[in-house]
């Protein structure tokens, strides 16, 4: 079933995630916020592609069936790989738009019926539109799950999900082994996860966090296991700030309220954008000349680092992690 691991209590390790035993389920990492604009397909890509680079099998959803982001971004990255012949990594991607027929919309498992109907009653109460459950992409969703499911060939599922309140995403937020929600580093993006007002009074989760709070414990009900949920504070500014300062000031008092732990970011690099384009990540060449540029093998252990830190992989420092250590000490001196 998709919620099934081996024996042993579920305890989120900050190391290697992946079980070592035979014929074990993916791991589940949803990449998910209410807000649009957060980068939840940026991250996405490059999580896949460190996945990839660390000799992971990879499979891939994009439910966000409006922008289709994450979907567009790889053919991007097929087309790029086939004009210049690079041999980049690709997931195995699971698109939700070809038909199946209405006598496989019942046939997932029985953890996946209770989550399904655990989750009703929360969006009735928080007014999330679950109510179409029995939808033809629900059940495409459904079934191509199923299908890693038995076939045993992936190691994780990297879930891509839309901005707003829907019921996808609420279903995907509520199957996560690992839950991502990178988010701007600004006041105005944090309202998502608090209520940022004028008020002496300590600040209080907003919607989404207690919504996500509620679908996590309804997966822990159903299946006995934990959900780790990250932050990820996204475009960080490179010198540290009065701005960054008051962030970390109200996410340390929400995470204790809430459920969830804090990960450091990637930095504000037009490198993430300019590679949207080409399919690229800043783990890829960027032309058949070569390595990347000295930008991108900054952003490349960036990006490294905090997947060690989200523990999707060993945690492993070698020669790029030192390099950089010394950059920074260096870029410190001087800015001092």
């Amino acid at each position: 079933m998709l919620f099934l691991s081996c024996e042993g209590p579920g305890i989120v390790m900050r190391t290697s995630i992946v079980p070592s035993c035979e014929a074990s389920p993916p791991h589940v990492i949803v990449i998910g916020n209410q807000k649009g604009g957060s980068g939840k397909s940026t991250f996405a890509m490059h999580i896949i592609v460190a996945l990839l680079k660390a000799e992971k099998r990879v499979a891939s959803f994009d439910l966000d069936l409006n922008q289709l982001t994450l979907t567009r971004y790889l053919n991007n990255r097929r087309e790029w790989d086939r004009e210049h012949e690079l041999k980049l990594g690709l997931p195995d991607h699971y698109p939700l738009t070809e038909e199946i027929p209405n006598d496989k919309a019942g046939s997932h498992s029985a953890d996946l019926r209770q989550l399904l109907s655990r989750l009703k009653k929360i969006g009735r109460a928080q007014k999330f539109d679950i109510a179409s459950s029995h939808s033809a992409d629900l059940r495409q969703f459904i079934s191509q799950l199923k299908k890693i499911e038995h076939a045993h060939k992936h190691d994780f599922i990297v879930i891509d999900t839309p901005g707003g309140a829907q019921h996808l995403s609420l279903i995907a937020h509520g199957m996560a082994d690992t839950l991502i929600t990178p988010i701007n580093d600004s006041l105005l993006d944090l309202d998502v996860l608090v209520a940022i007002e004028r008020s002496d009074l300590e600040p209080q989760p907003s919607v989404y966090p207690k919504t996500v709070r509620r679908a996590l414990d309804a997966r822990r009900k159903v299946s006995g296991r934990p959900t780790d949920w990250i932050v990820v504070r996204n475009r960080l500014e490179s010198l540290q700030s009065s701005n960054q300062r008051q962030i970390s000031q109200v996410l340390d008092v929400v995470r204790t309220v809430v459920g969830f732990r804090i990960a450091r970011g990637l930095l504000e690099r037009p490198v993430y954008r300019e590679f949207f384009a080409s399919g690229l990540t800043v783990f890829d060449p960027v032309g058949a000349a070569g390595p990347s540029s000295p930008p991108n093998f900054l952003a490349r252990v960036e990006v490294q680092n905090l997947v060690r830190e989200l523990g999707l992989i060993e945690d492993r420092a070698g020669p790029e992690e030192q390099a950089l250590h010394e950059i920074e000490l260096e870029m410190a001196e001087v800015n001092n």
